[in-house]
Protein backbone atom coordinates (compact mmCIF):
# COMPACT_ATOMS: atom_id res chain seq x y z
CA UNK A 1 0.00 0.00 0.00
CA UNK A 2 2.80 2.48 0.75
CA UNK A 3 4.96 1.48 -2.09
CA UNK A 4 2.54 2.85 -4.39
CA UNK A 5 3.10 6.70 -3.92
CA UNK A 6 6.93 6.27 -3.13
CA UNK A 7 7.31 4.12 -6.27
CA UNK A 8 5.38 7.11 -8.54
CA UNK A 9 7.58 10.17 -6.24
CA UNK A 10 10.94 8.04 -7.31
CA UNK A 11 9.04 8.03 -11.40
CA UNK A 12 8.58 11.90 -10.73
CA UNK A 13 12.08 12.63 -9.75
CA UNK A 14 13.73 10.56 -12.51
CA UNK A 15 11.65 12.49 -15.05
CA UNK A 16 13.37 15.12 -17.03
CA UNK A 17 11.01 16.31 -19.31
CA UNK A 18 10.44 20.06 -18.70
CA UNK A 19 13.88 21.28 -17.29
CA UNK A 20 14.53 23.49 -19.91
CA UNK A 21 11.58 25.02 -20.09
CA UNK A 22 12.43 25.77 -16.35
CA UNK A 23 15.96 26.89 -16.81
CA UNK A 24 14.35 29.00 -19.69
CA UNK A 25 12.00 30.81 -17.21
CA UNK A 26 14.74 31.72 -15.27
CA UNK A 27 17.10 32.83 -17.66
CA UNK A 28 14.48 34.67 -19.47
CA UNK A 29 14.16 37.90 -17.13
CA UNK A 30 17.90 38.13 -17.15
CA UNK A 31 17.79 38.18 -21.29
CA UNK A 32 15.04 40.40 -21.62
CA UNK A 33 16.91 42.96 -19.04
CA UNK A 34 20.04 42.73 -21.11
CA UNK A 35 18.49 43.59 -24.31
CA UNK A 36 16.37 46.33 -23.34
CA UNK A 37 20.17 47.81 -21.68
CA UNK A 38 21.74 47.06 -25.29
CA UNK A 39 18.81 48.61 -27.06
CA UNK A 40 18.59 51.64 -24.49
CA UNK A 41 22.35 52.27 -24.38
CA UNK A 42 22.45 52.06 -28.22
CA UNK A 43 19.71 54.69 -28.31
CA UNK A 44 21.58 56.91 -25.86
CA UNK A 45 24.82 56.70 -28.20
CA UNK A 46 23.38 57.54 -31.73
CA UNK A 47 21.05 60.79 -30.12
CA UNK A 48 24.74 61.92 -29.08
CA UNK A 49 26.34 61.32 -31.73
CA UNK A 50 23.23 63.28 -33.73
CA UNK A 51 23.79 66.08 -31.24
CA UNK A 52 27.23 66.15 -32.14
CA UNK A 53 26.61 66.30 -35.69
CA UNK A 54 23.79 68.95 -35.23
CA UNK A 55 26.70 71.33 -32.96
CA UNK A 56 29.01 70.56 -35.59
CA UNK A 57 26.42 71.72 -38.63
CA UNK A 58 25.92 74.97 -36.79
CA UNK A 59 30.08 75.28 -35.89
CA UNK A 60 30.49 74.37 -39.84
CA UNK A 61 27.34 77.47 -40.71
CA UNK A 62 29.74 80.31 -38.52
CA UNK A 63 32.73 79.02 -40.23
CA UNK A 64 31.31 79.38 -44.19
CA UNK A 65 29.28 82.64 -43.17
CA UNK A 66 30.28 84.21 -40.17
CA UNK A 67 28.60 85.09 -36.60
CA UNK A 68 24.97 85.60 -37.43
CA UNK A 69 22.71 83.70 -34.54
CA UNK A 70 19.96 83.03 -36.31
CA UNK A 71 21.63 81.05 -39.00
CA UNK A 72 23.75 78.84 -36.69
CA UNK A 73 20.69 78.24 -34.79
CA UNK A 74 19.14 77.12 -38.13
CA UNK A 75 21.76 75.36 -39.39
CA UNK A 76 21.81 73.24 -36.01
CA UNK A 77 17.99 72.48 -35.76
CA UNK A 78 18.26 71.40 -39.58
CA UNK A 79 21.91 69.09 -39.09
CA UNK A 80 19.84 66.59 -38.05
CA UNK A 81 16.38 64.15 -38.06
CA UNK A 82 16.26 64.39 -34.27
CA UNK A 83 14.32 67.20 -32.14
CA UNK A 84 17.45 69.40 -31.27
CA UNK A 85 17.85 72.64 -30.09
CA UNK A 86 20.37 75.23 -30.18
CA UNK A 87 20.89 75.82 -26.24
CA UNK A 88 22.12 77.85 -25.17
CA UNK A 89 22.37 80.33 -28.18
CA UNK A 90 25.51 80.58 -29.97
CA UNK A 91 27.82 82.89 -28.56
CA UNK A 92 31.22 84.79 -29.95
CA UNK A 93 34.10 85.61 -28.05
CA UNK A 94 37.47 86.99 -28.24
CA UNK A 95 40.41 84.57 -27.39
CA UNK A 96 44.33 84.11 -27.73
CA UNK A 97 45.75 80.99 -28.63
CA UNK A 98 48.78 79.44 -26.80
CA UNK A 99 49.78 75.68 -27.56
CA UNK A 100 46.25 73.74 -27.06
CA UNK A 101 44.49 76.19 -24.60
CA UNK A 102 42.31 78.64 -25.66
CA UNK A 103 41.55 81.92 -23.17
CA UNK A 104 38.88 84.26 -23.59
CA UNK A 105 40.33 87.73 -23.48
CA UNK A 106 38.68 91.70 -23.63
CA UNK A 107 42.26 92.73 -25.39
CA UNK A 108 42.52 92.57 -29.25
CA UNK A 109 45.95 91.65 -28.45
CA UNK A 110 47.53 88.36 -26.88
CA UNK A 111 50.57 88.22 -24.33
CA UNK A 112 52.69 86.96 -27.22
CA UNK A 113 51.87 90.17 -29.45
CA UNK A 114 49.45 87.75 -31.63
CA UNK A 115 46.09 88.96 -32.56
CA UNK A 116 43.24 87.60 -30.56
CA UNK A 117 41.01 85.47 -32.56
CA UNK A 118 37.28 85.55 -32.73
CA UNK A 119 35.72 82.62 -31.81
CA UNK A 120 31.68 80.91 -32.12
CA UNK A 121 30.90 78.19 -29.29
CA UNK A 122 27.76 76.78 -30.49
CA UNK A 123 25.41 74.57 -28.43
CA UNK A 124 22.84 71.80 -29.53
CA UNK A 125 20.66 69.67 -26.96
CA UNK A 126 17.97 67.10 -27.26
CA UNK A 127 15.81 65.00 -24.84
CA UNK A 128 16.27 61.31 -24.06
CA UNK A 129 14.12 59.04 -22.63
CA UNK A 130 14.83 55.89 -21.88
CA UNK A 131 12.58 52.42 -22.64
CA UNK A 132 12.95 51.06 -18.87
CA UNK A 133 14.17 53.35 -15.98
CA UNK A 134 17.73 52.46 -14.96
CA UNK A 135 19.46 53.58 -11.79
CA UNK A 136 21.79 56.53 -11.93
CA UNK A 137 19.89 57.94 -15.10
CA UNK A 138 16.97 60.17 -14.63
CA UNK A 139 14.28 60.28 -16.84
CA UNK A 140 13.79 62.02 -19.26
CA UNK A 141 17.57 63.49 -19.65
CA UNK A 142 19.36 65.49 -21.86
CA UNK A 143 21.63 64.83 -24.35
CA UNK A 144 23.67 67.63 -25.09
CA UNK A 145 27.04 68.79 -27.00
CA UNK A 146 29.32 71.62 -27.91
CA UNK A 147 31.52 72.83 -30.71
CA UNK A 148 34.11 75.93 -31.43
CA UNK A 149 35.21 77.00 -34.39
CA UNK A 150 37.77 80.05 -35.15
CA UNK A 151 36.60 82.64 -37.30
CA UNK A 152 39.49 84.54 -37.96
Amino acid sequence: MVWGPIRSAMGFARDRRGGTAVEFALLAPVLILLLAGLVDGSRLIVATMQVKAAAQAGADYARRNGFDATGIQGAVVSGTSLAVAAMPAPAQQAACVSGMTITPTVQQTCPGGSVAGSFVTVSAQAPFSAIMPWPGLSSPSTVSAQSLVRLQ
